[in-house]
């Protein structure tokens, strides 16, 4: 049994799922606001900073101690991008107070509050205690990049694919991170305060007055300017094009984006789920069946549907010598499903797969969370909704989203020396 309730605060909105499913209380503080380039390495700065000293907690010590007071609370941060928009994200996860002690949920709440609203400021800039250990993580995190080959060819996959938010790294850049210093940082800080919309979702068996007053007394009271455009994506430029790139490595990465076109609501965010699904979803799909299976071309080869950007990621580690047969039996295959040569059985598998999906957000907060965060931001359904629309996913629909689809930009990154061509597809 599920209680989901949404209030308008004013300041903030909180979302509060009230369940006694769980022992512990989960909640989720986000900050949301349009997403610009030059933005990205500074609010991975701002997240990593928060939570590793306050006013209150001002060293790694004192929030240890703090932590193990409350029953090892767990507080981490995940900023990330979705869509047209920037988000910084705290969680915390704690022990509900009917398996402590009176007053854990209130002091848990507290803490991170604490860490999120009553940073560690001295002169109208962060103290310096941990600013150089952060930056020194964030300048290790974007030059990593390159020491992981999976992860660099899908960046340089989407920076050819689109000039947009599509292409911007998640990790940050360089030449913003070296911009920043604790004055500079402090007042971005209070532009997000000031400007951010606020979101807070908590799950548990909560008591919603005590949440709101404790809410209350942190989160400034400032009225946001909470412009509304849409999350998702609309991408109309097709670049057709191959690009091979040569490295250092033993095995090759293949990295194929694939653009759907001017699709409606239900094949957004079903349809396309389903299509990459037969494609390449698992060990039933057809490129796994026919490039990994029967002709042994690859050490592993799956497709990924992002709903938000309207493309579908095809990656692969394959020999560089096999790349030209297993790029043709990968086109072969996304023509096959576009003529209609798959069967009922195919669809019957994927979609007992996505309902499977969205059975496990059930036993997870942070999954529940996540599933009520998408209905806000970019009104994807809910679990039960989402079970019946899929259920109507027809073959002539994964045939029609299929002829919307474009190979739009092929990426080999192969051994050898640090060579780049392009070419068209």
């Amino acid at each position: 049994m599920m209680e989901y309730k949404r209030y308008d605060m004013k300041y903030y909105n909180l979302h509060i799922i009230k369940t006694k499913k769980f022992k512990t209380i989960n909640i989720r503080v986000n900050f949301k606001r349009k997403l610009e380039k030059d933005e990205i390495t500074i609010r991975n700065f701002l997240n990593d900073l928060l939570i590793n000293s306050s006013n209150k907690y001002p060293t790694s010590r004192d929030i240890v101690i703090e932590t193990e007071e409350l029953y090892d609370i767990g507080v981490k941060t995940s900023p990330y991008k979705s869509g047209n928009y920037s988000i910084m994200s705290f969680h915390s996860v704690f022990l509900n107070e009917k398996y402590t002690e009176k007053g854990i949920n209130k002091k848990s709440i507290e803490f991170l509050m604490e860490l999120i609203f009553n940073p560690d400021i001295k002169n109208n800039k962060f103290d310096n205690n941990y600013f150089d250990i952060i930056k020194t993580s964030l300048k290790n995190n974007i030059e990593s990049i390159k020491d992981n080959p999976s992860k660099y060819s899908l960046v340089r996959l989407y920076e050819e694919m689109d000039e947009g938010p599509v292409s911007y790294h998640s990790a940050g850049y360089m030449e913003d991170l070296n911009k920043i210093n604790p004055s500079n940082l402090f007042d971005y800080y209070k532009s997000v305060i000031e400007n951010d919309s606020i979101d807070v979702f908590i799950i548990g068996d909560i008591k919603e007055e005590e949440i709101k007053n404790i809410l209350d007394s942190y989160i400034p009271k400032t009225i946001k300017n909470n412009e509304s455009i849409s999350h998702f994506l609309d991408l109309k430029n097709i670049n057709n094009k191959e690009i091979k790139e040569q490295f250092d490595i033993n095995q090759s990465k293949l990295a194929i984006g694939l653009k759907a076109l001017d699709l409606t609501d239900f094949e957004r965010k079903y349809v396309l789920s389903i299509y990459s699904s037969i494609l390449g979803g698992g060990a039933d799909s057809k490129l796994f069946k026919v490039v990994r299976e029967k002709n042994s071309l690859c050490y592993y080869i799956g497709s990924t549907p992002s709903v938000i950007a309207n493309i579908i990621t095809i990656v692969a580690g394959i020999n560089s010598t096999d790349y030209d047969k297993a790029k043709t039996l990968i086109m072969e295959e996304f023509e096959k499903i576009k003529n209609g040569d798959f069967e009922e059985d195919d669809i019957e598998k994927a979609i007992v797969t996505y309902i499977n999906g969205c059975k496990e957000i059930y036993d997870t907060p942070s999954a529940i969370i996540s599933n009520y965060l998408s209905h806000e931001y970019a009104d994807i359904d809910l679990i039960e909704e989402k079970i019946e629309k899929v259920k109507k996913v027809t073959k002539e629909d994964i045939i029609e989203l299929a002829k919307k689809t474009v190979f739009d930009t092929i990426y080999i990154l192969e051994g050898g020396n640090n060579i780049e061509k392009n070419t068209s597809i």
